[in-house]
């Protein structure tokens, strides 16, 4: 009988994946990028949330940083948050984006100068807050000159009470085209804040109490 050889049988080694070594450095590499991105960069207004509180000099963002409210360095807090705007667009408008916010000082803005997808902070100063003008319901007294000064006084010995506050600027044009909303309005008067980071105009609809 004669002995014939085995037929030889071929290994099945599996091949390594060689081409997953660089895609898993570059991915390692790019983790480690973003972290030192963040490390270096922690602060970005798109990731800053309404209510957050920041320290550093509000002129120079590079040195702005989150921190917790109520804590000694904590110099700021965000009011409000615009997104998709422009640098230039924000000069133009004197930071009237902001005027939803009685008690903005600052505003801050982060990303590209030529871009329009830029995000706009609306900021109060926490250690330095700027004028504020009166609210609705508060009272000024009987004396109209000493009313435009916005000193408060109690409404039992007020002469005007605040009906309504309109930011309309066209006040210093024609007076006529504001407090039309308020038919009771007895008397009108411009509150403007100069200087400052965030200048601000209002107009005070007033009832005359005596």
């Amino acid at each position: 009988m004669e002995n014939y050889p085995a037929p030889a049988v071929e290994q099945m080694v599996p091949r390594k994946k060689t081409w997953l070594r660089p895609v898993i450095r570059l991915a390692i590499f790019g983790v480690i990028a973003l972290v030192a991105f963040l490390v270096a960069n922690p602060f970005t207004a798109s990731s800053t949330e309404v209510g957050a509180c920041l320290k550093g000099d509000i002129t120079k963002a590079s040195t702005v940083e989150k921190t917790e409210c109520g804590t000694l360095d904590a110099n700021f807090k965000v009011l409000g948050k615009k997104d998709g705007k422009s640098e230039i667009g924000i000069k133009l408008s004197g930071g009237s984006e902001c005027d939803d916010y009685p008690t903005a000082d600052w505003t801050l803005f982060q990303g590209k100068k030529t871009g329009s997808d830029g995000t706009l902070l609306c900021l109060e100063d926490l250690k330095n807050p700027g004028e504020r003008p009166p609210v609705v319901g508060d009272c000024l007294p009987d004396d109209v000159v000493k009313a435009k000064k916005l000193t408060k006084v109690d409404c039992g010995t007020a002469g005007y009470k605040v009906l309504a506050i309109e930011k309309s600027t066209a006040y210093l044009v024609d007076d006529s085209t504001v407090c039309t909303q308020v038919p009771s309005t007895d008397e009108k008067i411009a509150w403007q804040r100069s200087g400052g980071g965030l200048p601000q105009s209002r107009v005070l609809c007033l009832d005359k109490l005596k």
